[in-house]
């Protein structure tokens, strides 16, 4: 087996950009003909693709283009076009993005030309399913320095990228094109592929990763393992109705020794109250397992499978932003909510931005009623760990010596807090899920020099921490869904509870669990983690959840809404193919 070299991190991105940027270039362009064989140069002081794929170090540096590619692409960014907001807006949990507008009819917005329709999964999922093939079909030349090892493995570790692409692009757009081979010339010729076939090779290439990925006993921290493999497989096999195979890949998982959820106390926060500027709140282990430097195995969380690596400051780990802009999309602005003094006039909530008072988040998506009161209604609202004050703040403390009420708490002391324009109702007051910010934790650069106000910023964004892409609690979710489909509900009531039971939260009974109930725990666990959108449409789900619980977008949603279109300027181009558009967008 190939051992995986511990130490090339995404910090080398420097060199790599340059590097695939020109093979980028070269890959695009027409090859020469054999009768012009005579012309051809071997470029020996530029990278090329001729010189870029032969050594190990070359294919070390190709496979981190990928990680960083779905780090960049899917998990950092907080546009509405972009994941993760793209992904979660306009779902049962959250309504739109503020720049769309909170009364923007969805209709207008999913059209096939749209550029959220491209940009949010199309184009960047491809590009990444362009880079994986460069690598799988390179890596198996004679013409490289690998070992027969190292073949098998890149190839594997690319793969496995291919597959998480495929599957997301099945989960939202259903029929897409299947494309296997390096591209090395202009193509019009894509033809579209059922969405049974993109799973089916989605499952291939997951398969393929699984068995040859190493161990997760044996992965440093900032690399996927056959586990993290293992996991989207199962989700996979169940898009496929092979609800038995979906048990024994998530069962693979779970039963390995070197994973469990966290139920105790970890790192070095463990013993911390939260913020006693808030409240002094008691905290638990569902906030430990979102405080900074907590995420990774090596700092003892047996519940991470794959996380991706953020570092502020350091060269290839998200500089300018040191983590995911989680805190800037999803909290909300609680600096500009306004507390009216007694003689009318007002004052912001705290002055400045503060890190103990959402940070400067811009409240850019809000999440709904359903997710904040309905779903914990239903799970012992003063029980369930992960509805505590630590994990979502619902009142704040005055903190403004300018205001009439410093020092009081909003609702407690049923203080005036101006909720009258859309602004203030849904960017800059509504509860904060903390697990979007690590208060207090932000680079000192970022703190203001006057802290009359402990905790005033001048700037901060980020989370400041590294990020799930899986987290072992999904595979129990996703497993008590592949029992749910073989009729063995005592089984899925068994794993749902065993998330459950680590929040404090009352069991369910094996007859109340059905797939609304499993999409209603995942809101409580996996809440800014999941792609919330992809999980809907991938269940047909999408239409009816939205309907019933986002009262803004509820309204404007349509019936062929559960799949995205293919976006118009793909089948516009592809003048020799066949890419037919979804129901409902012609």
């Amino acid at each position: 087996m190939y051992k995986l070299n511990k130490y090339f991190k995404l910090r080398n991105f420097d060199k790599i950009r340059r590097v695939f940027f020109v093979t980028l270039c070269f890959s695009s362009a027409f090859l020469s003909c054999n009768e012009d064989e005579f012309l051809k140069t071997e470029p020996v002081d530029f990278y090329s693709p001729e010189n870029s794929y032969i050594t190990s170090t070359n294919y070390e540096a190709a496979i981190m283009n990928l990680y960083d590619r779905v780090r960049t692409e899917f998990f950092s960014n907080d546009g509405q076009n972009t994941f993760p907001s793209a992904a979660i807006q306009a779902t049962d949990v959250c309504y739109q993005h503020k720049n769309f507008g909170f009364e923007t009819d969805i209709g207008s917005l999913l059209l096939p030309t749209n550029n959220l329709v491209y940009n949010a999964l199309w184009e960047p999922a491809y590009r990444i399913i362009y880079d994986a093939n460069v690598i799988i079909e390179r890596s198996a030349s004679d013409e490289n320095e690998l070992t027969d090892e190292e073949k098998i493995y890149f190839a594997s570790e690319a793969k496995f990228f291919r597959g998480y692409m495929y599957k997301m692009l099945a989960n939202l757009y259903g029929k897409v094109p299947i494309v296997l081979e390096e591209t090395k010339s202009p193509k019009r010729d894509y033809v579209s592929s059922s969405r049974e076939d993109v799973y089916l090779q989605a499952a291939a290439d997951l398969k393929d990763a699984a068995d040859n990925l190493d161990d997760i006993d044996d992965v440093p921290d900032h690399r996927i393992s056959n586990l993290a493999a293992f996991h989207l497989l199962s989700e996979v096999y169940i898009s496929l109705g092979q609800y038995q195979n979906a048990v024994d890949a998530a069962s693979t998982v779970i039963n390995h020794p070197s994973t469990a959820l966290m139920t105790e106390r970890f790192g070095e926060q463990k013993d911390a109250k939260a913020w006693p500027t808030q409240g002094n709140y008691d905290t638990n282990v569902f906030w430990d397992l979102f405080r900074q430097g907590n995420q990774n195995r090596s700092s003892g969380n047996t519940e991470a499978i794959w996380v991706l690596q953020y570092e502020y400051n350091v060269p290839g780990g998200n500089v300018s932003r040191g983590g995911p802009e989680l805190e800037r999309a999803f909290a909300p602005r609680a600096w500009q909510a306004k507390v009216e003094n007694n003689d009318g006039s007002t004052s912001p909530l705290v002055p400045k931005p503060n890190a103990y008072v959402a940070g400067r988040s811009s409240g850019f998506v809000r999440p709904t009623y359903f997710f904040f009161e309905t779903i914990w209604n239903r799970s012992g609202y003063t029980q369930d760990m992960r509805n505590d004050s630590c994990n979502i703040v619902r009142d704040f403390i005055v903190r403004n010596p300018k205001s009439d009420h410093n020092g009081k708490w909003l609702f407690k002391d049923n203080l005036p807090i101006r909720l009258s324009s859309l602004n203030d109702t849904t960017r800059n007051f509504y509860p904060w899920i903390t697990k979007t910010s690590t208060p207090g934790k932000q680079p000192p650069e970022a703190f203001l020099e006057d802290q009359s106000v402990e905790g005033s910023l001048s700037w901060s964004h980020a989370a400041f921490r590294d990020v799930y892409a899986i987290r072992l609690a999904e595979t129990y979710l996703l497993r008590a869904e592949a029992y749910l489909g073989l009729g063995e509900s005592q089984k899925a009531a068994e794993d749902i509870n065993a998330v459950r039971g680590r929040a404090e939260a009352q069991l369910v009974e094996a007859g109340d669990v059905d797939i609304d109930y499993i999409l209603d725990e995942r809101a409580r666990e996996l809440m800014l983690e999941e792609f919330r959108l992809l999980t809907l449409t991938r269940l047909s789900k999408y239409v009816e959840r939205v309907r019933k619980y986002n009262a803004i977008v509820g309204q404007t949603i349509l019936d062929h809404h559960n799949l995205w279109p293919i976006p118009f300027s793909e089948i516009e181009k592809n003048l020799e193919g066949d890419l037919p558009q979804n129901p409902g967008y012609n």
